[in-house]
């Protein structure tokens, strides 16, 4: 970019996204998107958003700074328009995942001496108007260059200008939610070995062969490998090459100086008897610089089928999930005593939950839990209200919707899996009395109609709900998505452990085999979410036929086939 570019290219001002455009291991384009441009009279008159917040949401503009076409003329008709198409579909999904919030408006400014900007006339773009000639220099526009470039803009959703022109940003669209401050984490992302390597070891000092960390780096390993049970793990790390033993620091012989693997009875002895708290503190430690500012999350419990319900172990699970990506942030094991609501509760008090929003089901529709919420962890719920709240129900459920509701919104029909889905939800301010829980700011019903198209077969059903957050903070469209969203615990996670992971086909019953078996596929679901990856049994095969990456995934700088992290690149085909 800094060779053929006319512009050059030193830096970002500000946050930016690079795209590298790839046909057949050949680079055809390079293009570089920053946050908008600071003051553009024009521009802020065709948003009409009010003045005095006018700077306050510059953040939700992206600028297209750079574009280069590296391909020979001619031999990809229309490439500019097309890769500019491809990265217009994508940009806001990739800057929510890089900075926590997506972008409303893409914006560019078109040299005519050098350019035409025809390919943003044929994408749909619009010429708002022309610059004054002025560069930023020093911190204001005093630097005259009289090139007057034009400006062209497209909205990246179709409630763009509604959501820029509203009188308070909805809470996804803050970069720092609920009005607090929230930085990310400055710490360093260590690798999965790492952490492990904390585990505290239950045996004698006799026999200790192998590490703790290495026997459950295989454990995990095996498993992402799409090899279940101990004898298969046992067979995995037989498979293991010396310097991939090495690099997970299993026991060297002595005498032959050969590394040499862990056997079955070794796997199944660290699996069972390793303390389940110290998994579920690596589990924090590895996915809590990962969370995303400003994403919601989801908490959820799950039984563990071969837990022994006689036994002291934890037989089940809470886990608490982030929207969206579905990366597990913590997990905690119960026994009977106490209840889920109750580890629910300790949950809460091992994951940082300052600013978010927290969505559960409605076992944990209780006061104390909207208490603990708002009070002690400075968070905001959103809860679903059934028959198990018989009160708060039959309020909700003899309302006149839709003569008192004060706001709505309807999704578009949606089609997959054969069947036809549409969601409907109502917002209303409940009244003084009408709602007795703590904090509640809105309350909501969601109607769900499906039809099935192979059957013909139509079904509605009516759910209720109540938020902590007012409707100047979240609007109704924001609510059904967070409503759908919990539902990425259950699909990206239990779903997940249960299907692609046999969790609930495991017949181990000792000691706390069952609980930390689960543990550790929850830890290499965080681990694929991590690598990149949003399908988990596409990943499984694709790590089993490349064990390399797989390695680079678990083990980072430790791993024998390390190599500098290189940036992404956008494989597309014309």
């Amino acid at each position: 970019m800094d060779k053929h570019h006319y512009l050059g290219f030193k830096r970002f001002a500000g946050r930016g996204l690079r795209y590298l455009i790839t046909w057949r291991g050949h680079w055809i384009a390079l293009a570089g998107w920053q946050t908008g441009a600071f003051k553009c009279k024009p521009r802020d008159t065709w948003l009409g958003c009010p003045k005095d917040e006018l700077y306050k949401r510059l953040h939700l503009l992206g600028n297209n700074t750079r574009f280069l076409i590296l391909g020979p003329p001619g031999l990809f008709p229309n490439l500019a328009s097309y890769t500019l198409a491809k990265m217009i579909r994508r940009l806001s999904t990739d800057w929510e995942e890089a900075y926590g919030y997506p972008l409303l408006f893409a914006e560019t400014f078109v040299d005519r001496e050098r350019y035409t900007g025809h390919i943003y006339q044929a994408a749909g773009w619009s010429c708002v108007g022309k610059t004054k000639g002025y560069a930023r220099a020093g911190g204001q526009y005093t630097k005259f260059h009289g090139k007057r470039k034009y400006i062209w803009l497209t909205p990246l959703r179709r409630d763009a200008h509604r959501l820029i022109r509203s009188d308070t940003l909805p809470l996804f669209l803050d970069p720092n939610p609920m009005g607090k401050t929230t930085k990310r984490p400055v710490t360093d992302l260590h690798s999965l070995l790492d952490h492990l390597h904390q585990m505290p070891d239950f045996r004698r000092a006799q026999g200790r062969k192998h590490s703790i960390c290495s026997v459950l780096a295989i454990h995990i390993l095996a498993r992402l490998s799409n090899f279940q049970g101990c004898l298969a793990e046992a067979q995995f790390a037989r498979a293991l090459s010396a310097k991939e033993l090495k690099a997970l620091g299993t026991w060297c012989n002595p005498k032959t100086g050969r590394y040499v693997p862990p056997s079955k009875a070794t796997l199944h002895r660290v699996v069972a008897g390793a303390d389940p708290a110290a998994l579920e503190k690596v589990l924090k430690l590895m996915t809590t610089p990962k969370l995303k500012i400003g994403r919601a999350l989801a908490a959820d419990g799950k039984r563990l089928r071969g837990a022994n319900r006689n036994s002291t172990d934890h037989y089940e699970t809470v886990v608490m999930a982030e929207h969206g990506s579905g990366l597990p942030v913590g997990v905690l094991g119960y026994h009977e005593k106490g209840g889920e609501r109750a580890a629910m509760h300790a949950l809460f008090e091992k994951t940082p939950l300052h600013g978010r929003v927290i969505t559960i089901d409605a076992l944990h529709t209780v006061r104390k839990t909207a208490r603990l919420i708002i009070q002690t962890h400075g968070a905001n719920y959103m809860m679903t209200v059934k028959d198990n709240a018989p009160e708060t129900y039959d309020a909700l459920s003899t309302i006149a919707w839709e003569e008192e509701a004060t706001g709505s919104w309807q999704e578009d029909l949606d089609m997959a899996h054969g069947r036809m889905e549409k969601r409907c939800i109502e917002v209303m301010t409940p009244l003084e009395g009408m709602v007795n829980y703590p904090h509640v700011k809105q309350i909501f019903r969601i109607t769900r109609w499906r039809h099935n198209m192979k059957t013909g077969d139509e079904s509605e059903t009516v759910c209720f709900g109540m938020t902590s957050v007012s409707q100047k903070e979240a609007s109704p469209q924001q609510l059904l998505q967070w409503n759908r969203g919990h539902w990425g615990v259950e699909n990206l996670v239990h779903r997940t452990r249960d299907y692609l992971f046999k969790e609930d086909d495991c017949l181990a019953r000792v000691g706390h085999a069952p609980t930390n078996r689960a543990l550790c596929n929850t830890l290499a679901i965080a681990v694929i979410i991590a690598d990149g990856h949003s399908e988990f049994t596409k990943a499984t095969r694709h790590y089993n036929l490349h064990r390399q990456d797989v390695f680079n995934a678990v083990l980072g700088k430790h791993s024998p086939y390390h190599q500098d992290k290189q940036e992404e690149t956008v494989d597309i085909k014309p």
